[in-house]
């Protein structure tokens, strides 16, 4: 059995050992694991770490961040997660508050008020691997500190242990009928998000994979790396796969074969019967083209992907792993994902093997809040009695989300607890299920719903971010074509625009709080404003 999580890379990266893993670097996983080594040598020698120590890691997407955290676990160390895009005061908070001990960072990341930082690309070439000693670590122990975002109050401390982590790369191993090994992962998505660990370090290794790293958030960073290494996995958050949607609808429009596109589409499994299967391929080849022609699996996970977009790309012909979690659960609690299993059945949805997900009280439309237990659920917050007293009940934690499962056993999120809109009839509006509505349409990019006051009166509000030059008028016609076709209660009839794009996390969620001080302060253009 394995012992723990640096057991496990050893076992991968001997089993593997001549593969490559890091595809830009032409690095092996025998390299990856004699960096490591490298890496851990330095830290117990050079800095004292030990067992039970906490090592910040701050910086962007680099091999030396991924090398650098199996190092820290390896001497039963605990990797705070840091996320770069916070400010150095708030850098300087979180390692106080989990006694942070070292931090290995960028130096751009460098702060003064802080423990000693040690720049994360220095090279290890002055020291012998034969050196390493792991450290006698158990599945219970702690490996990995994060944050949660605190976008509600004081920020909690999750606390992940190795038997969480390792549970996490058993389970995915569920999905090898559809990733092979030596399928390449594309990892833009930030290393110390819950989200970067699951896709880009642990789920590449125990699936025989290759990682291709890109720093540089930037769209033609990512096709010019698309075209060159064609990819067969590509994860992302709901917020980029709905930027690409946008841009293969526009490309279609433009080049007048929207229309088309859209028909073929629909009738993929028809056409492909009566023999027509070539204009199919003819129509979306040019799609599949812009990730590389090679891609085979989409991932979305960080925030909820609506439907229709899923949709959208599964009539593509892509697999797409549309992926429920929170820290808490260690990353992805649950997988809406359509394939066909080695017994010939299909594969809809569910948790990874060892969990468990479901809707505690659900109202007579099947809609409660999501609960979760299992071996990817973590022990507890970290020194905070109260928010675990109120977080679990019976082993189950309370996700604070609400959702139903549809007749496939998909999961369907409807939103935060604390986010349903209730109007004075008692009616519940789900902010979720409007924002999908509204962005069907081309001209709204990103749409932020929730509960305004207006006249003494509780209503649903919406923000869009909209394309350049689209005015309130043009997308008061749009919601009113779209509320066409949900009951009346449920219509937006207050809505401001803007073409600035709207706030987001690290996860590239819209935070609606923050929306919603904005629309205070008049900083978006209402209608007859």
């Amino acid at each position: 059995m394995i012992k723990n999580i640096y057991d496990m890379l050893n076992q991968v990266c001997h089993t593997n050992k001549d593969r490559i893993f890091f595809v830009r670097q032409n690095e092996t996983y025998a390299d990856l694991l004699r960096h490591v080594k490298r890496r851990a040598i330095v830290l117990a020698k050079r800095f004292g770490i030990k067992k039970g120590d906490t090592v910040a890691l701050l910086s962007g997407n680099t091999p030396e961040f991924i090398k650098s955290y199996f190092a820290i676990i390896s001497q039963g160390a605990r990797v705070l997660m840091l996320d770069t895009g916070l400010s150095p005061n708030e850098h300087a908070t979180m390692m106080r508050r989990t006694n942070c001990k070292l931090a290995l960072a960028q130096p751009h990341y460098f702060i003064d008020n802080g423990p000693e930082m040690f720049d994360i690309e220095t090279p290890d070439d002055d020291v012998n691997e034969r050196d390493f000693v792991a450290a006698d670590v158990t599945r219970n122990d702690i490996a990995m500190l994060s944050f949660t975002s605190g976008s509600t109050g004081n920020p909690k401390v999750v606390g992940l242990t190795h038997n969480n982590i390792l549970s996490l790369g058993n389970g995915a191993l569920f999905y090898k009928p559809v990733i092979h090994p030596g399928y390449t992962f594309y990892g833009f998505l930030p290393l110390y998000h819950i989200y970067g660990v699951v896709i880009n370090i642990i789920a590449p290794l125990v699936l025989s994979g290759k990682l291709l790293l890109q720093p540089i958030l930037n769209p033609r960073e990512f096709l010019e790396d698309f075209k060159k290494y064609k990819p067969e996995v590509i994860p992302a958050v709901p917020r980029i796969w709905e930027t690409f949607y946008k841009k293969i609808v526009d490309g279609a429009r433009e080049k007048h074969v929207y229309t088309l596109m859209r028909i073929v589409i629909a009738m993929r499994g028809l056409l492909r019967s009566i023999g027509l299967g070539a204009v199919v391929r003819h129509v979306t080849k040019p799609i599949h083209d812009i990730f590389g022609g090679n891609t085979r699996v989409l991932v979305s996970a960080g925030a909820t992907l609506k439907p229709s977009i899923r949709r959208f790309y599964e009539r593509l012909g892509f697999v797409v792993g549309d992926c429920y979690g929170l820290t808490e659960t260690c990353g992805p609690a649950y997988f809406n994902f359509s394939f066909c299993l080695p017994n010939g059945k299909m594969h809809y949805a569910g948790p990874l093997p060892g969990n468990e997900l479901k809707i505690h009280n659900p109202d007579k439309n099947g809609v409660g809040e999501i609960w979760f237990r299992g071996n990817m659920l973590m022990p507890g917050y970290i020194d905070n009695d109260d928010a675990n007293a109120a977080a679990f009940e019976d082993g189950w934690f309370k996700t604070g989300d609400l959702g139903c499962l549809d007749t496939h056993g998909r999961l369907v999120v409807k939103g935060r607890q604390k986010q349903v809109i209730v109007l004075e009839s008692g009616k519940k509006i789900w902010p979720d299920e409007l924002e999908d509505l509204y962005m069907q349409n081309d001209d709204i990019l990103a749409a932020a719903v929730f509960e305004y006051t207006i006249a003494g009166k509780i209503v649903p509000f919406a923000v869009f971010q909209v394309k350049p030059g689209v005015t309130t008028t043009r997308v008061a016609m749009l919601i009113k074509a779209s509320n066409m076709k949900i009951a009346p209660y449920k219509w937006v009839k207050h809505f401001a625009i803007t073409e600035s794009e709207l706030p987001q996390t690290s996860a590239r969620k819209i935070k609606h709080f923050a929306v919603k001080d904005m629309l205070d302060a008049g900083e978006f253009t209402r209608p007859n404003a």
